[in-house]
């Protein structure tokens, strides 16, 4: 009877001997909803016993049981999968049956740093995989999801940021550990759009200051990805008013391998349409990612990579006839090795190629102008990164790069102005340039990272870096940083440091004649925080940051219209040469994160960014003194998500515009236009309100997303650009000059569906 009584349990059982993830999407189906991640839900995780339980939640706390792991509420009503800290756990640095050891910092020393699209909940993390989800972001371009950080200031157009007053090219972009130099779409219009698929994207780091050691090549800051890794077979296919998208990914070989493809294709034309019914532009786009992975053993794990995009740009029309270009193509070879439990080490073997190709030519009211512009790039880069735990309290880091690249370029300009404020008229362009650069870049880094109190922690460390091409050697620069935990609830970090952003060999401002490599821009970095978490999900993060640059790298700007197809060949082009550089601010973020339907953030910053040109402190063109943006959030999982988020700063600098009258002979004035000093007034402030819904609905297979989405509610008329002026002059010869703006984005609906299964 005993027997037959086993056979029947066995026959009975749900989930013994099956894998854990199993039983965790069958609960799924009977209500739950849950959140967790591959490395707390590993696929070699088996149910050892069958649950007693009958009740969905109390079956999973059961199971969960049995590999150290507990549920806990989360946000808009789903329960996240963590480790239960009751029981004694594996070391980090320990190899892993799936998957590598990941470094676990009981004290986070680096202030600046922001996680976003985790599903693991982590008290640092700024938007987790479902905020970035509801959250309202044009395009659902993660990128204008990441801009939404304290200390990044943005236009309505462009993806791309200035962080803590930098220039947009003093960012660096890595994906799974291999650098993405341009990972934008649709260049030729400001980077209208990031390659980076959102849903593709497991993990991602910003840090806007004070970073370490590993990290050089740009000064202001980092954006660190890492791709999903899957854990079982996954199909997506999504549309919006913007792209399409197909994402696959699953496992094969026994779970020892796994695969993931991401493919988007982009139409601008009809968003196009939409905020102006004559244009002609339109824009093509696509981008694809991939990876292959295998688990060689318990602690190696290979993998290959590409990333590619192509961007095709079309302008036809009575007065201006664009074409446009672009291909960018990323391979490499990622392989992370647990030599020991305490010695880790990863290697990045990289190649690529990017080209562009554009046209031009204009012709407007007193101007006329051509362009031809080709450039190329090539580049093979071979990067190491290593850690050695000398024991519990003390930590070693060390790598290198080394990376040879070459540059062609071949640019025509020519253009003819009649009218100009710059200078004198006609103003005349006539550039031919042809040039190949070559060179290599090599850096070494090393830094000691040791907790001489039980809750400090230092990291200090020096980073070397030296480039062939460039007219100075090589450059040293030291960092330290400082993480003290006062209480469970409270801490302190801090950071000094000097950062280094030399000029890439692709990086010549061919297009405005230059064709000599600048010395390296030199930042140095003092960063204080502190964070403490209240009651109730409530938490706050207050940091203050001062940063100088020394050796300023010059830089070419449109004086009056910053938003046009040919800024090289526009009349109010200017080269801007400071002797120096400051950014210093504050910034403020509130946030609650509670268990019940309401969520939401608020930043405030005040900052400022400047240049100092011959004696003057000069605003920076994107100098943004005051700033304020938030996200409030309601919603559950199985229901309606509902998200406001608004963002305010102050004014945009702009300069001034004057003039003068001189009676003609024969009756009438001839009018003189002059400008200011450079940047000198402002523009008015800008505010936007955006507001999304979403939901998700569980249908025979998988689940279907939707989401409908307003941007600028209030059909705010922001100022995008200055597209002229309008001049007056009355009886007694007093001329008026009054500036002429346009408003780009007005208030856009936009919808999408992705079917997941």
């Amino acid at each position: 009877m005993k027997a037959i009584a086993a056979v029947l349990m066995l026959f009975a059982a749900q989930y013994a001997g099956r894998p854990l993830i199993d039983a965790l999407r069958d609960l799924e189906q009977r209500g739950l909803h849950l959140i967790y991640s591959s490395e707390v839900i590993q696929l070699d995780m088996t149910v050892r016993e069958e649950p007693r339980a009958t009740e969905p939640r109390a079956i999973l706390d059961e199971l969960l049981r049995q590999h150290r792991l507990r549920a806990i509420a989360g946000p808009k009503g789903t329960l996240l999968i963590v480790r239960d800290e009751s029981q004694p756990q594996r070391r980090a640095a320990e190899p892993a049956a799936i998957g590598m050891p990941v470094a676990v910092d009981q004290i986070v020393v680096t202030p600046s740093r922001f996680s976003l699209l985790s599903e693991q909940p982590e008290e640092r993390q700024f938007m987790s995989r479902e905020d970035v989800r509801t959250l309202p972001h044009f395009g659902d371009d993660v990128y204008r999801a990441i801009n939404r950080v304290p200390g990044a200031a943005s236009n309505d157009v462009s993806a791309s940021f200035n962080i803590r007053g930098g220039a947009q090219n003093e960012v660096e972009v890595l994906l799974d550990g291999a650098e993405v130099y341009e990972p934008f779409h649709v260049k030729d219009l400001f980077n209208a759009f990031s390659m980076l698929d959102s849903e593709a994207i497991g993990s991602a780091d910003v840090l806007t200051g004070g970073f370490p050691v590993e990290y050089g090549g740009r000064m202001s800051g980092v954006i660190d990805v890492t791709s999903q890794t899957p854990i079982d077979t996954h199909t997506e296919l999504g549309i919006s008013m913007l792209n399409s998208r197909l994402l696959t990914s699953g496992t094969f070989g026994a779970n020892r391998g796994q695969w993931l493809m991401s493919f988007r294709p982009g139409y601008l034309h009809e968003v196009l349409r939409s905020i102006d019914s004559t244009t002609a532009l339109d824009p093509v786009y696509f981008d694809l990612f991939g990876k292959l992975q295998w688990q060689f053993s318990d602690s190696t794990i290979v993998s290959a990579n590409l990333l590619a995009s192509r961007d095709h740009i079309r302008l036809d029309a009575s007065d201006v006839t664009a074409r446009a270009r672009s291909t960018d193509q990323y391979g490499w070879i990622h392989a992370r090795t647990a030599v020991t439990p305490r010695l880790f080490t990863q290697n990045v073997m990289s190649a690529g190629t990017l080209t562009h190709h554009r046209n031009g030519s204009f012709v407007e009211s007193q101007e006329i102008g051509s362009l031809e512009d080709d450039r190329s790039f090539h580049f093979l880069t071979f990067k190491n990164d290593t850690s050695f735990d000398l024991d519990d309290r003390q930590t070693l880091k060390a790598g290198f790069k080394a990376s040879r690249a070459d540059a062609d370029y071949d640019v025509v300009a020519h253009a003819v102005d009649q009218f100009t404020l710059v200078h004198p008229a006609p103003y005349t362009i006539d550039r031919n340039v042809k040039l190949s650069v070559s060179g290599h870049d090599l850096a070494a880094y090393a830094s000691d990272r040791i907790s001489i109190l039980p809750n400090v922690v230092i990291e200090a460390g020096v980073r070397a870096d030296r480039e062939s091409y460039a007219p100075d050697g090589t450059h040293v620069t030291p960092r330290l940083n400082v993480g003290w935990a006062i209480t469970p609830s409270t801490s302190i970090r801090a950071a000094w440091g000097r950062f280094t952003q030399p000029q890439r060999v692709d990086e010549l401002p061919a297009g405005d004649g230059v064709t000599t490599f600048s010395p390296a821009q030199i930042a140095r970095h003092a960063v204080i925080g502190v964070d403490h978490r209240f009651v109730n999900g409530w938490s706050a993060r207050l940091e203050a940051y001062d940063k100088r640059v020394a050796h300023p790298r010059p830089r070419f700007e449109n004086l009056l219209d910053t938003l046009t197809l040919f800024p090289e060949i526009r009349a109010d082009r200017i080269e801007i040469d400071p002797s120096s550089a400051a950014a210093r601010g504050a910034e403020l973020l509130v946030r609650r994160d509670g268990n019940g339907p309401w969520n939401g953030w608020i930043t405030f910053v005040r900052a400022s960014a400047r240049d100092d040109i011959d004696g003057r402190m000069t605003p920076r063109s994107w100098d943004q003194r005051n700033a304020v943006a938030f996200s409030v959030n309601y919603g559950y999982a199985d229901r309606w998500n509902i998200d406001v988020a608004g963002t305010y700063h102050s004014g945009w600098p702009t300069t001034s515009v004057t003039g003068t009258a001189t009676p003609l002979p024969g009756g009438g004035y001839n009018v003189h236009l002059v400008h200011g000093p450079l940047n000198d007034e402002r523009l008015p402030a800008y505010s936007r309100v955006d507001l999304r819904a979403s939901r998700t609905f569980r249908v025979r297979r998988g689940h279907l997303d939707f989401f409908v989405e307003m941007m600028n509610v209030f059909n705010r008329a922001n100022v995008s650009r200055v597209e002229g002026f309008d001049v007056a002059v009355n009886g007694g010869g007093k001329v008026t000059v009054m500036r002429r703006t346009e408003s780009i984005v007005p208030l856009i609906p936009s919808f999408g569906a992705a079917w997941r299964f």
